[in-house]
């Protein structure tokens, strides 16, 4: 129960009165000077917001100040008594509105050396930033869309709330570990647990359509550099959406209405679970059919083979035309007409569905050495085989390109960690990528829940 409510609420309904006075008074003199706009009384409107906002935040701070404590601790987590210190000492609580002033009495551990106030887990005051929850949401928000630079000045720009670059990391990095642990525990339980995260029905009763699971990877700069002296890792990017989530443009691409982004810093071995819970999540073992597209990565179809043993396979276009293009450049270093002759063979026996042409015309051109980052390409197509039949798979309507996944690898990852001289610790880049793939996946909401409950 708050103590004086009635004390308080008549005080600053005087106040409030005395400002929306202030305020009329102000635009009559507008008016009589012939200066009264649109832009002038929007001036005074600002004047008049602000100081509001003020009043209201001292009036939210006597009323917190004058809640009856209960339930307080008497000693120390360390099992030591604590001892009274200060009464009514002030603190400061920093909201999306501005500074909250909060008096209460405050104990002390003598061999912990720490102190808190005996209201302070019952107003949800936390010692290590002071922030409301509503602010560190609006903090996390903008820390995942731009530089933290950036983020600490639009925040003040916006709503004149001043947090510094540094706070503005740190916060979003420890709310972005929340996230993440979460889950990788969800994606633990499903992995370990698969007939419970996605129970499979029989063909006959499954719904009609196609679940997509489209796989890639991206370079991110870190501070950690390998054994050749390189700081660049992969972050590794899934992307899984419905077919009834899609529209199909005239240019025989899709624009993805519902869609659930995983991206990792590490293993295959992790990485794998996090894609099985967002298949789990999407319908895996409910919808009639699943598809697994990938860049040509070994790993992948391994993994699709694992989680996924039912699923189609398709080999995303847009790699293996780049890899045809490469190999041309290898064969025909200084020969433009050949290399397109080339790769205009090789892409329109496979659009024709001539795969075994293809492999032949290869074959003919294959290469007795390979320039670095090269493919083999006979080997290539020859391990492809069922997966590059791109007239057969356009004709029963699947996506054969990936550039949904290439457009989430920049808007995810690269639009926000690849930006000039960024490097990310492995923990701290995971942690801001877990909070772009929640808001470009339209699941804000979960970071939201993870911050009212901790």
């Amino acid at each position: 129960m708050i103590k004086n409510n009635n004390e308080i609420l008549t005080q600053n309904v005087r106040n409030f009165e005395r400002i929306l006075m202030e305020f009329m008074k102000d635009v009559l003199e507008l008016e009589e000077n012939g200066s009264l706009t649109i832009n002038t009384i929007e001036k005074r409107m600002s004047i008049l917001i602000a100081t509001l906002i003020k009043l209201c935040c001292n009036m939210a701070g006597s009323l917190l100040s004058n809640i009856v404590p209960r339930n307080v601790d008497t000693h120390c987590s360390c099992g030591k008594k604590l001892v009274g210190t200060k009464h009514n000492a002030k603190t400061k609580i920093l909201s999306m509105f501005g500074y909250i002033p909060v008096t209460r009495d405050t104990l002390f551990c003598r061999r912990c050396r720490k102190g808190y106030g005996v209201i302070d887990k019952q107003l949800e005051i936390y010692n290590k930033h002071r922030i409301t929850k509503g602010l560190a949401e609006i903090i996390t928000y903008l820390s995942q869309l731009m530089p933290f630079e950036e983020a600490s000045r639009t925040l003040k720009k916006l709503i004149g709330i001043e947090v510094s670059p540094t706070q503005m990391h740190i916060i979003s990095e420890e709310i972005g570990k929340q996230v993440f642990e979460k889950d990788s525990l969800e994606a633990n339980d499903a992995y370990n647990k698969p007939e419970e995260a996605a129970p499979q029905e029989l063909p006959i009763y499954r719904k009609e359509g196609r679940l997509y699971i489209i796989l890639d990877g991206s370079q991110v700069n870190t501070r950690i550099k390998d054994n050749n002296g390189s700081s660049w890792k992969e972050m590794k990017l899934g992307l899984i959406f419905n077919d009834k989530d899609t529209i199909r443009t005239s240019s025989d691409n899709c624009i993805i209405t519902k869609k659930q982004y995983v991206p990792y810093f590490g293993s295959v071995s992790e990485f794998k679970k996090f894609v099985f819970l967002a298949a789990a999540k999407a319908g895996y073992g409910k919808i009639k059919e699943v598809v697994v597209v990938g860049d040509g990565a070994q790993w992948i179809w391994n993994m699709c083979e694992e989680l996924f043993p039912d699923a189609v396979q398709i080999l995303d276009f847009y790699h293996f035309s780049e890899n045809v293009h490469n190999y041309s450049k290898a064969l025909y270093p200084e020969n433009e007409v050949a290399r397109k002759g080339f790769v205009n063979r090789v892409i329109d026996f496979t659009l024709e569905g001539e795969i075994d042409k293809a492999i032949k015309f290869v074959e003919e051109k294959k290469l007795s050495k390979l320039p670095d980052g090269t493919v083999n390409l006979p080997v290539y197509i020859l391990n492809n085989r069922a997966r590059i039949n791109y007239n057969k798979l356009k004709k029963d309507g699947y996506y054969i390109g990936s550039g949904a996944i290439e457009s989430g690898n920049k808007v995810v990852i690269q639009k926000r960690m690849k930006q000039s001289g960024m490097r990310w610790s492995i923990e701290g880049g995971q942690y801001i990528a877990a909070l772009r793939a929640k808001y470009k996946s339209g699941n804000w909401d979960e970071v939201v829940d993870v911050i009212n409950v901790s």
